[in-house]
Order: C-alpha cells, then structure tokens, then sequence
C-alpha cells in the first residue's frame, strides 16, 4: 500500500469513528461519551492539519472550520461533568461545596436538554460530501509518490510550535500552560495519524506524551474549577475550600514543572538530528 493510500485509509477510520461517537453521544450524552466525541474530533483535526500540510484544499479547509466549531459546542457542557466529578467526590470532605453541587447538576440538566438540538445542527452528514470531496482531491494529489519526508516536515514544524509554547509558559499564567497542551495534543493526534508512515516509532513515545497531557490536564481542569467556585460564591469560596483547592493546584503546577523537561524527549530538535529514541542515552 503506498504512502497516500495508507493516510486516506487513516481518514476513513478516523470519520467512521467519528460517526459512531456522534450517534453514541446522541443516544447518551453521558462525561464519558462527550469526552469519546471530542477525541474523535480532535484526532480527525489532527489527521486534516498533517494532510493540509501536505496537500492543501478548500475543502480540508472548510472540514476543519467545521469541526472546531463542532469541538467548541461541548465545552461547558465537558467542563461542567469534569467539575460535578470532583466536587462529588469532595462533598463528604468539604460540605461546603453543597450548593455548588447542586449548582453543577442544575447547569448540567440545563446543557444537556439543549444537546439533542445542538447535534442536529451538527449532523454527520451535512459533513460528507466536503469529506468525499477532500478523498478525490487527495488521491489525485497523492498518487503513488512517497509522502514520508513530507509527513516528518509537518511533524517538525508541530513541534517546533510545541516547543515554543513550552518555552514561552509561565506556572503563573495558566494561558501558557493550556496553549501548550493544546500544541502537544496536536503532535500527538498528528503521530498517531501518520504512524504507518514512521515504523520506527516505538509506542512507548504515546505512552510518555499521553502522561504529560494529562498533568497539563490536570492543571487546566484545576483552574477551571478554581475559576468557577470564585464565581459561585462571590470572589471568594470558604475558607476551608479555598484552601483545598489552592494546596491541590499548587501541588499540580509542581509535580508538571519537576517533569516539564520530558517534552525535550518526544521528538527531534532539528530535521539533521536523530530522533529521542534512536540515542544511546534514551531510556523508554
């Protein structure tokens, strides 16, 4: 199979799981499906951005716009069953959090009475003909030719962004901090869509960068809620909660800034240089 082939094999599986989460979220728009569904998202975002990179369309282009917009819709309603976990589990450690539970379940009754609505506007198939389109358009740029040294060129310069996000991030501003995991989540969907393209990947590299995601993660569901709970209560939560949530974030931000070098391990600095795991150094 050549390099194109492989790669519209690859969006193909992608939409068609993309498809089934879409019904899935229809049926149950539970945390855990809304969550399937952003990833799906994300990783068909990622697959349109390395393919763009390598052929670019209109209709690419207009599939991209459309599925960020898509990605977008979900966030309170994500944002909102993320914190309804954590302040559940919190409730028999800080009854001061009761009202903001409720407050949390009443927001979630609230956006999920208003999903079904919103899915219908985003229907899988208003999407199907610019996804057909993008296909034609490819395989005729593709053809037989190799497409590795391309995919590599791509992959460089998503690291290269992430690289300069991870040198612009300050523990104080958690701007910095979510821009970077957005660039990291790029790199990762990016890898993982051209992986028949790049053999020598060892799965170990998702493994690492999967564990970096979700301190970054971590950090930004922390703000969020932190955000919320001052909203909530007026500037400022209870004393014992705010002190909670202060010692938990604080915690957070220095476990990630303790392994914050490990992005330098994900990929190559520079096209003349070998990759992390080709150097007799590396460690998995």
């Amino acid at each position: 199979m050549h390099d194109g082939k492989r790669l519209l094999t690859s969006l193909a599986k992608l939409w068609q799981k993309y498809e089934r989460r879409l019904s899935q979220c229809r049926r149950t728009a539970d945390e855990d499906a809304v969550h399937k569904l952003r990833i799906s998202c994300r990783r068909l975002l990622a697959l349109i951005q390395l393919l763009q990179a390598l052929a670019p369309h209109s209709h690419l282009q207009k599939l991209r716009k459309r599925l960020k917009s898509q990605l977008d819709d979900f966030d309170e309603l994500r944002d909102t069953q993320v914190m309804l976990l954590e302040v559940t589990d919190r409730l028999d450690s800080l009854p001061e959090l009761a009202a903001c539970h409720r407050h949390l379940q009443l927001n979630e009754q609230r956006l999920l009475t208003q999903l079904p609505s919103l899915l219908r506007q985003r229907d899988s198939e208003d999407l199907q003909p610019l996804v057909e389109k993008a296909r034609k358009q490819l395989r005729s740029a593709f053809g037989d030719k190799p497409l590795t040294p391309l995919v590599l060129a791509a992959v460089d310069n998503c690291y290269r962004e992430a690289l300069e996000r991870h040198r612009q991030t300050d523990p104080g501003d958690p701007a910095t901090l979510h821009s970077l995991r957005i660039a990291l989540k790029k790199l990762r969907y990016m890898l993982a869509s051209a992986r028949e393209l790049l053999p020598d990947l060892p799965d170990s590299q998702f493994d690492r960068m999967q564990v970096h995601l979700t301190r970054l993660g971590e950090i930004q569901n922390s703000r969020v809620l932190s955000d919320n709970l001052n909203r909530f209560f007026g500037h400022l939560p209870p004393p014992a909660v705010q002190t909670h949530y202060q010692h938990r974030h604080q915690a957070l931000l220095d476990d990630y800034m303790q392994h914050a070098g490990e992005i330098l391990r994900f990929w190559r600095a520079k096209p003349d240089l070998p990759f992390p795991w080709q150097r007799q150094e590396f460690r998995p």
